[in-house]
């Protein structure tokens, strides 16, 4: 039988041809590094609810949701048609528009601790205008984050995502071409370790504008952060006079009022959001307390300078709105329930099969890892092997499930508990193949109808 990679360029012959066209004027043929793929990625036509059609004609079962952002699946109707009457509107104009401030509005009602709130167009933005303004309403100049903590592609939070210091608390870029300087501003601490994390903040506070925090490690893993260390970084926070900014930007659609406060009952000083609050479109958000959001307030001069051409767009905002009135507890709950499935799902195979293969999530969203115990830190998911990742990636593919290549996965409004059923009966059979493929496993391990 063929290798994966050759079924796979095999199977999609038309992404292959536009990837090959792509790459003469595009570096690396796109604009978005996660979506590359070996040997090509693949490219959407269209999709529906939790399903995307290929260009190259075959229909699957959608589980990336473009990395948890399409929370309410492709074309909701609540979205589609606020959008089509924004559009229809005209703009953006150089003016507000009046859903501004009512998306403003239901923000600063769901979500605990927000007094006010501005509107960028990114997650990354949001993350860059709240340390603007920690560090601006504090008079200091560093902030720290922690280790596998992804915030935006900035220099100011790039750092200690997958690359670590041989010492606890060092800083290092994740890629080149990052100032060293803003570089050295940054303090790096162990997450999941409330001692350790301490004992690296301890010695900076008095030159901390802030801690950047997750309430699970997204990009490194899907790692939630236990209860004790995520309430014991907030009370070091307030001790100390340092601000706590809570990035949202994946998690609040695993919690009404933000998974912080519903789920750890954390009241942050400021909080970044975006991703699913777009449906579908670019958004981002930071809000929180008053008196530091003021450091925005125009009137009179602003301390803090926040300009952008989009910002506030009229097609965002109205996006924005159908998004939190579709997205009420409920739905959130019957998400969160889904991807607990799917990962428990994922532990019993590897379990059955005696295959290293397991899943981490937070409500729903998740991750699977070649491994047979759940990694608890950035340092432990990093560690773990890339490529039995991408086998799977392409097995499941062959079963009409998409996830992406380095194994995260999803759910939405529009997931079925039949498209859930059919991701785990697919993974059943694409593990043992995938795996034993990647890394020559033995043939001794049981086959899905013995292990069934």
């Amino acid at each position: 039988m063929n290798s994966s990679e050759e079924r796979y360029a095999l199977r999609w012959p038309h992404s292959r041809a536009t990837y090959e066209r792509a790459i003469g004027s595009l570096p690396g043929g796109n604009t978005r590094t996660q979506v590359h793929a070996q040997p090509f990625p693949l490219y959407a036509e269209r999709g529906s609810g939790a399903r995307v059609l290929l260009i190259d004609g075959e229909e699957v079962d959608d589980f990336l949701l473009n990395y948890s952002a399409a929370t309410l699946g492709y074309c909701h109707p609540a979205v589609t048609d606020a959008v089509h009457r924004a559009i229809d509107a005209g703009g953006p104009f150089g003016l507000s528009v009046p859903t501004e401030a009512l998306l403003a509005e239901q923000i600063c009602a769901r979500f605990t601790g927000v007094e006010l709130v501005r509107f960028t167009n990114s997650g990354s933005e949001a993350t860059l205008q709240a340390i603007r303004a920690a560090r601006a309403f504090s008079g200091r100049p560093h902030i720290a984050k922690a280790e596998g903590g992804y915030h935006g592609s900035h220099d100011l939070v790039d750092v200690g995502v997958t690359r670590f210091g041989g010492t606890i608390g060092e800083a290092l870029g994740e890629t080149r071409g990052m100032a060293p300087e803003v570089v050295a501003g940054v303090t790096v601490f162990p997450y999941n370790d409330l001692d350790g994390a301490l004992r690296v903040l301890e010695p900076q506070a008095p030159e901390l504008a802030a801690v950047l925090i997750e309430i699970f490690l997204n990009s490194a893993g899907v790692i939630p952060g236990r209860p004790e260390f995520l309430r014991g970084i907030a009370d070091w926070c307030a001790a100390h006079e340092v601000l706590l900014i809570l990035d949202e930007v994946a998690s609040w659609r695993t919690g009404y009022r933000g998974s912080g406060a519903e789920h750890h009952d954390l009241t942050a000083d400021l909080i970044c959001l975006g991703k699913a609050l777009g449906g579908g479109f670019p958004i981002g958000a930071v809000g929180g307390r008053e008196e530091v959001m003021r450091v925005f307030d125009p009137r009179g001069g602003s301390i803090v300078r926040h300009a952008g051409t989009f910002n506030g767009h009229p097609v965002s905002m109205a996006a924005g709105l159908a998004v939190l009135e579709v997205l009420d507890g409920p739905a959130i709950a019957r998400m969160n329930a889904q991807g607990q499935r799917l990962a428990e799902g994922v532990q019993r195979i590897g379990r059955e099969y005696e295959l290293p293969i397991t899943a981490t999530h937070y409500g729903g969203i998740g991750r699977l890892h070649i491994s047979k115990t759940l990694p608890s830190s950035a340092r432990e998911a990093t560690a773990l092997p890339r490529e039995p990742r991408a086998e799977v990636y392409r097995a499941l593919l062959e079963r009409g499930v998409l996830v992406s290549p380095d194994g995260r996965f999803s759910t939405c409004t529009a997931t079925s508990e039949e498209q859930v059923q059919r991701f785990l009966d697919a993974l059943t059979h694409a593990a043992p193949e995938a795996l034993s493929e990647a890394d020559n496993l033995s043939s001794d391990h049981p086959k899905p109808s013995e292990a069934r």
